[in-house]
Order: structure tokens, then C-alpha cells, then sequence
């Protein structure tokens, strides 16, 4: 079995257009290094020779692929999270409340996917005490006691 992990293309705007700028600016940098290296004093300047423009242009190649996968590879910690905390939000939406944000050892975003984990635990306990004051409630027929817990409870949710 391979155990390789693949670089998996998320969000194909973002990480497509981080790839694109990250390999535009690494190419101009090193173009950049040649130029103002040959117009330096005493330096011999562009020998372009066959052999010398192949050799620049190879290493350029190389160099675009290998900052392209780089990018893909760094953009894959932003935008799996990213993916993972909508995915959340829609469970939330839709009444799910046993879900949790679960990301990589090395994504982004751990101390914000732990803060959100904690205030949906907060919430799922709260929604908690809240059925189980209105289970109460059905089974001693309106309790004014019980009715003024579940106001307590519902007071705590911020709906406008």
C-alpha cells in the first residue's frame, strides 16, 4: 500500500493564483539577480551563449515547478481548514451539534478551530439543558419554575 500523501487541490482559485504569484515573483527575483549581477563594474556581463541561455532557462523551469508545487503544498494548509470550517458552518447550520473541527498537525488555523470547538461545546451543552427543562416541563404540565429556567437558558442565545 502507498503511504505517500498527494497534494490535493482544494480550492483551485485561491491555490492556483497563490502558485501563480509565488512562481511570477520567484522567476523575476532571479532575473532580476542575473541582471544587476552583469551590470555590476567588472563583471564579464550576459554571455549568452547557446549553452548559457539553455542552462539559465532550464534552472528557471525547474524553478517554476518546483516554487509551483511548494505553493500548492503551503496553500493546502490555508485552504484545508478553510474547507473544514465550512463544512463545520453548514453542520451548525443544519442543527448538527456532535461535529467537530478536526485539522492536520501542521494546518493553520489550530488555535481558531480550538476556540470554535470550545464555543460549539459551550453551545451543545446549553441546548442540552434546554431539552432536558422542556422534557421536565411536558412531564409536569407547565412548571412556572422550570418555565423561568428555560427562559434563563434561552436568554443566552443572541438571536437579533
Amino acid at each position: 500500500m502507498d503511504n505517500r500523501r498527494k497534494t490535493v487541490v482544494i480550492n483551485s482559485r485561491f491555490q492556483y493564483q497563490y502558485a501563480l504569484v509565488a512562481a511570477t515573483v520567484a522567476v523575476l527575483l532571479v532575473n532580476l539577480a542575473i541582471i544587476a549581477h552583469a551590470l555590476l563594474p567588472g563583471s564579464p556581463g550576459l554571455l549568452l551563449s547557446g549553452w548559457n541561455i539553455l542552462l539559465v532557462a532550464g534552472l528557471e523551469v525547474l524553478l517554476i515547478g518546483g516554487v509551483w508545487w511548494g505553493s500548492l503544498v503551503s496553500s493546502n494548509r490555508i485552504a484545508g481548514p478553510v474547507f473544514v470550517l465550512v463544512r463545520q458552518a453548514e453542520a451548525l447550520a443544519s442543527g448538527d451539534f456532535t461535529a467537530r473541527i478536526r485539522l492536520r498537525k501542521r494546518d493553520v488555523f489550530q488555535p481558531e478551530a480550538e476556540a470554535i470547538n470550545l464555543s460549539i461545546d459551550i453551545l451543545q451543552l446549553r441546548l442540552q439543558r434546554l431539552k432536558h427543562l422542556v422534557g421536565e416541563l411536558e412531564k409536569q404540565q407547565v412548571g412556572v419554575e422550570k418555565i423561568a429556567q428555560l427562559k434563563a437558558e434561552l436568554d443566552q442565545f443572541k438571536t437579533a
